[in-house]
């Protein structure tokens, strides 16, 4: 079970803040170059770390690398060279993290990289990165070793220090993702919580609600399907590496790119509203890459259950909420009204719960109250208005629950959580 709330006090907090860049044609060939040189880096140096462990079992620290950057910086001037120092750093810390987390069994081995999209300044605050004053009162970001580049500022930047600096490109736009050092107020966690709510996520509504409201699926996905169809089947019949074969790989990226915002946009209106309503926010605790696989695949990514857990578990604690997460199992087998497992279990087809003591609900609707219960469990409240019982079903004679045999399978289409 995962709790997430403010302490009574912090010191100091990292919001990071994301910004559209509009680089002028110089500067993005700068930035294009500097990032085959990362790549050139990154490759560079896994194949010192893979042959130096086979031919002489020695393995190669980050520190090693780290040293050795000067006499590559150095031996390539024009290339290299041009890329800032703490940049190029940034690029074996990453790699070393890839090797640590492989010594830990977390992920595979890192692999050769074909593209690198995105660039670091991991000291900002040391003058790499700056804000500054452009012609007509417009603003410039200040990038060392690429200039001042056009930035559009959608909402204030807080006061306080630029910690790091990621300059992202994502088809043929530019952002800057800006980490600023802000000073936290300090904020009360909420131990009574008086409106709380359990939210359950699903595909046949997206989310529902505790309080009986559900909502509906936008499938952004499923409605552009059809005219990204088009444009992978253009980019298939072109040239790899061609000019035409390099603006449709552009027009492909714009398609999904409208398809990311339209779902980041769903998501932060949607979870703002229930941040600021509840002051306690409850979901499964489910592992939904593990979930992404089979008939539903495709119907999950598009839903981004993931999404809503990761904006709610910052956007409750800022709004003097907490965020809990709570164990998903039987949340959909157990009655909410007084605890009975169902038996035999509910199939994927039986949306509505029954149970013996006569409770009748929406099976959605009976997982998210589960959610809450256990929620206000862990933080020390009850549900008054529900009495559980401690027994389960009634045992059969040979000591085991009854369960049918003679159940159907479930319907392999039109099946929905």
């Amino acid at each position: 079970m995962t709790v997430m709330y403010m302490p009574e006090q912090r010191l100091q907090m990292y919001l990071p803040f994301k910004y559209r860049l509009y680089p002028f044609r110089n500067q993005e060939r700068e930035l294009l170059r500097q990032l085959d040189e990362l790549k050139f880096l990154h490759n560079y140096a896994l194949e010192q770390r893979i042959d130096s462990w086979r031919l002489q079992k020695k393995s190669v620290s980050y520190t090693d690398q780290q040293a050795s950057l000067t006499r590559w910086r150095h031996n390539d001037m024009d290339g290299l060279g041009r890329v800032y120092i703490h940049v190029a750093q940034d690029c074996l810390h990453r790699l070393d993290n890839a090797f640590k987390s492989l010594f830990r069994q977390i992920t595979d081995y890192p692999r050769f990289k074909h593209e690198i999209t995105s660039l670091t300044y991991p000291d900002a605050y040391n003058g790499s990165v700056a804000i500054t004053e452009g012609r007509r009162d417009t603003k410039r970001l200040h990038l060392s070793k690429i200039g001042d580049v056009p930035i559009k500022y959608d909402r204030p930047l807080p006061a306080g220090r630029i910690k790091t600096c990621t300059v992202k490109r994502e088809g043929d736009r530019w952002y800057a993702v800006l980490t600023i050092e802000v000073a936290d107020a300090p904020v009360h966690a909420v131990t009574e919580p008086v409106n709380p709510v359990g939210i359950d996520l699903g595909l046949n509504h997206i989310a529902t609600l505790s309080t009986g409201e559900t909502v509906e699926p936008p499938k952004f996905f499923r409605r552009s399907e059809r005219s990204l169809r088009r444009a992978q089947q253009k980019l298939s019949r072109e040239i790899k590496g061609s000019n035409n074969w390099k603006k449709q790989k552009i027009r492909v990226a714009r398609c999904y790119a409208k398809v990311k915002d339209k779902r980041m946009d769903f998501a932060h209106k949607l979870t703002t509203g229930w941040a600021k309503q509840h002051d306690l926010i409850a979901f499964e605790d489910m592992d939904v890459r593990n979930m992404v696989h089979g008939h539903f695949a495709k119907s999950i990514s598009d839903a981004g259950w993931g999404m809503f857990r990761q904006m709610c578990s910052y956007k409750a604690p800022r709004s003097n909420g907490m965020y809990i997460e709570v164990q998903t199992i039987n949340t959909t087998q157990e009655c909410s009204k007084c605890g009975r497992t169902a038996d035999p279990p509910l199939e994927l087809e039986d949306r509505v719960y029954r149970c013996p003591c006569g409770h009748t609900e929406d099976r959605d609707v009976n997982a998210s109250r589960n959610i809450l219960g256990r929620a206000l469990a862990a933080v020390g409240q009850g549900m008054p208005e529900f009495t559980r019982v401690e027994t389960g079903p009634p045992p059969s004679r040979s000591g085991r629950r009854v369960r049918s045999s003679n159940r159907k399978p479930p319907a392999a289409k039109g099946v929905t959580f």
